[in-house]
């Protein structure tokens, strides 16, 4: 996956498939006002989710802060987190420090502590006001900023971190905040009915089951075709969970911003700022009509072909055609490869995957690299699954023989143990790395597990790049559906979330 192929023009992307969408979303336009950005005022609500302060010092914080100094200049913004008190955050970020023993890297290697331990921090200057991010602090906030927005106003609802299902009624997803608190869908919906009806309230959301979060767009949340009054429109980029794969969600604790400059978030906010989390140009310009304003409907598609993350990005107008689909749509055609948006943007991806273009060809070269990957993920699983067993075995031995000689060693948080860190760490240490067998035959087997782990991550991302490709196909035949099948109520709902996922920051 690292071929590099030229930078697709903007035309490649957008050109045919403008005139596809131009009629509704002009209508949408004079409805709703939605490009006009000129008047009023663009508020933002940053947050990152923590469960608990004492691990705020994850990616989803650092990506929080990135987002609240991309926007600053553009927007009046809000920043919540789990602790909202330092001036300087310091953040981790890998690798681990050296297996030597001044960073007791032995010790916690025998007792499964080496990916935790020496771990250096970047320190990041905090700017921006800032509030705490538990669940209550947060809705009060809520509450009381978005029934101060004017009809004029933009709002933008931002938030990286875990989140957690709701298996009975996706309204029940919920945000995973501060103290052990959650903010579930049906009470961000609550919250955002103070907003005017008709000024524009995009949500932005790469949690763990955060397509739940599309429910926004309905009334009350509720699991229902038509649409709610409020101008709304929201982006998911949840994780993938798939057989094989190391598990990102069943957890409900997966940390959604942890691949960093690959991810959707960076990607879409890097589209709205002109550069990369890193400050460097974009790759290719975002301004896909040339209007020299990036809407987040660019800024989406563009992360959807810029991101190389885990993660498969949903608009709400997307959500609203597959909602639509009429049962007997979807069998009717399922090889058509309409020349529209979602068509163009399945070429260009296909074009960066060495995968033919289009046809027949195109289906069986993804048939193909889906199930050699597959066959990977699943050999990369049982390795997996091997070491580690290999792994305890070798951890069991080191312990016994440590704890015969020093058995404080087996007891954390004991005055004992206070003993052995002060005298005998060091003389400790030395004896397990004069273990010549299963002390090196530990590190190999952990670093194994380490390499492995990076090998199935690199395979998710590839395979969810051929998902993104399937899911524009099929997207654009559903398109193409739509524009010959629907209703002028359905048209009518459609063009309402495109005018809002067509405006400006």
């Amino acid at each position: 996956m690292n071929h590099q192929p030229r930078s697709p023009s903007n035309t490649e992307v957008s050109g045919r498939g403008r005139a596809s969408r131009c009629c509704g979303l002009l209508v949408a336009l004079v409805l709703m006002g939605g490009l006009d950005a000129a008047s009023g005022a663009t508020r933002a609500w940053l947050v990152a989710g923590e469960p608990d302060a004492r691990i705020a010092d994850s990616r989803s914080t650092a990506t929080t802060l990135w987002v609240a100094d991309t926007l600053r200049a553009s927007a009046i913004t809000q920043t919540f987190l789990a602790d909202p008190t330092p001036d300087v955050l310091e953040i981790r970020s890998g690798p681990n420090g050296a297996d030597s023993p001044t960073t007791l890297q032995p010790l916690a290697r025998v007792f499964g502590q080496q990916a935790f331990n020496a771990v250096p921090v970047r320190r990041y200057r905090v700017s921006s006001t800032l509030a705490g991010a538990r669940a209550d602090m947060l809705s009060a906030a809520l509450d009381k900023d978005f029934g101060a927005m004017g009809p004029a106003d933009r709002g933008l609802f931002f938030y990286a971190g875990p989140g957690t299902p709701d298996t009975t009624d996706a309204a029940g997803n919920t945000l995973r905040l501060w103290d052990n608190t959650g903010l579930a869908v049906r009470e961000l919906d609550t919250l955002a009915r103070h907003v005017p009806v008709n000024a524009p309230m995009r949500f932005v959301l790469t949690q763990c089951h955060s397509s739940g979060f599309q429910r926004l767009i309905r009334s009350g949340a509720r699991d229902q075709r038509s649409l709610g009054r409020h101008n709304r429109c929201v982006f998911t980029a949840e994780p993938v969970d798939r057989a094989g794969s190391v598990p990102r969600c069943s957890s409900g604790s997966a940390d959604a911003g942890s691949e960093g400059n690959r991810d959707y978030a960076a990607q879409f906010f890097s589209a709205l700022s002109g550069r990369t989390r890193t400050g460097a140009a974009l790759p290719r310009s975002a301004d896909l009509d040339g209007n020299r304003v990036i809407t987040l409907h660019e800024a989406h598609l563009y992360a959807v072909i810029e991101g190389d993350g885990a993660e498969l990005p949903r608009a709400s107008t997307e959500t609203y055609l597959e909602r639509w689909q009429p049962v007997w749509l979807r069998y009717l055609d399922t090889v058509s490869e309409p020349d529209n948006e979602y068509g163009q943007v399945a070429r260009v991806l296909a074009e960066r995957l060495r995968l033919p273009l289009r046809g027949r060809a195109l289906v069986d070269a993804l048939e193909t690299r889906q199930k050699d990957m597959a066959g990977r993920l699943d050999r990369l699983a049982e390795e997996s699954r091997r070491v580690g067993a290999e792994t305890d075995r070798l951890q069991a031995t080191l312990r016994r023989s440590l704890t015969q000689r020093w058995p404080a060693a087996a007891h954390p948080h004991t005055a004992g143990y206070a003993r052995f860190l002060a005298n005998d760490v060091a003389a400790a240490q030395n004896f397990l790395q004069a273990q010549t067998t299963t002390y090196p035959a530990l590190v190999a087997k952990q670093d194994r597990l380490a390499q492995i782990a990076l090998e199935r991550q690199a395979l998710e991302r590839s395979l969810t790049q051929l998902d993104k490709l399937m899911r524009m196909r099929h997207l654009a035949r559903v398109q193409a559906q739509f524009e010959q099948h629907a209703s002028a109520q359905a048209r009518q709902d459609h063009a309402r979330l495109a005018s809002c996922e067509h405006t400006p920051l």
